[in-house]
């Protein structure tokens, strides 16, 4: 067990980059392909997020979830059916992580560079935040808390993190048409591109990694329009080919936000409240957007 989860993460990043240069080879050689720009820019936030993050989860995530795992409330081995129900676990967390980075500002600020690009395709996967080691640890942290094995977690989550990158595959290798009956269950490259929209009335839908159940409980479930085709990357027009920009430009104007802000509560909620709000009339947040966009349906 503890050989296969310690050569899981090299066997994942191996599977990953194959399914990025397959699909990069496919889209040049179709002349499908945008922006070679994009693609550099989220191969070099990979290897920008890839440091603080393997550095955290080496000295201190993982020694974190032993600690934890002493103080578990259930003992589970691993049985067949205890990997299932960690995956189901784990799938939650990403939900909830997904749905928080959308809803609190400061957590926006680290997951837009996600979003930034205007092109759909596997690298995106890859592309993060210097700042992700912020979140990322969540995923796994807290689930040795009910009982399960950290090196199992660890394996759940490599398996976990392969499954989300062809999820950015371009819809000219996974075609939105294919596979309408699975995407009623799972989250697909044509569920999840959605995710990825800035048309108002997907807006903040669609956040789930692997099952659409938490979508679907929690009421953030969007199917695609036939007369609303899918427009990628952020609500507002940045440079998605530069990697300083979409690494810093909203942390730059949350700072702006909170030197302005007139009282230290309003400072504050600039950091939890959603991106959108301000101080001075409540906003206009994603939710707002949305919710205009189907009073016109």
């Amino acid at each position: 067990m503890r050989y296969v989860s310690g050569i899981m993460p090299l066997f994942m990043t191996i599977i990953s980059l194959a399914i990025v240069v397959i699909e990069w080879i496919t889209l040049t050689i179709t002349k499908k392909i945008e922006s070679h720009k994009e693609g550099i820019v989220n191969i070099s936030s990979a290897a920008l997020t890839y440091i603080p993050i393997f550095i955290t989860n080496k000295l201190i995530t993982i020694s974190l979830m032993f600690w934890i795992y002493q103080y578990r409330l259930f003992d589970l081995k691993f049985d067949w059916y205890v990997w299932i129900l960690a995956y189901i676990g784990y799938d939650f967390m990403s939900y909830a992580i997904h749905y928080l980075s959308h809803k609190v500002r400061l957590f926006w600020c680290i997951h837009t560079v996600h979003h930034s690009p205007k092109e759909m395709k596997a690298s995106v996967a890859f592309r993060g935040s210097f700042a992700e080691f912020i979140l990322a640890p969540h995923l796994t942290l807290w689930l040795p808390i009910l009982g399960f094995h950290p090196l199992l977690i660890i394996i759940i989550d490599g398996i976990g993190q392969l499954y989300g990158v062809p999820l950015h595959l371009n819809q000219h290798i996974f075609p939105d048409s294919k596979y309408s009956g699975i995407q009623k269950f799972l989250i697909t490259p044509s569920v999840h591109r959605l995710h990825h929209a800035k048309n108002d009335i997907y807006l903040d839908r669609n956040y789930g990694l692997t099952f659409r159940i938490w979508d679907y409980l929690f009421q953030t479930s969007q199917v695609e329009l036939q007369q609303e085709k899918p427009i990628y990357g952020i609500s507002k027009n940045i440079n998605s080919e530069n990697l300083l920009v979409s690494q810093t430009d909203e942390f730059i104007e949350l700072w702006q936000d909170i030197k302005n802000a007139p009282s230290w509560l309003d400072k504050i909620k600039y950091l939890v409240m959603p991106p959108g709000w301000n101080y001075i009339n409540g906003g206009y947040t994603a939710e707002n957007i949305r919710n205009n966009a189907l009073l016109k349906l």
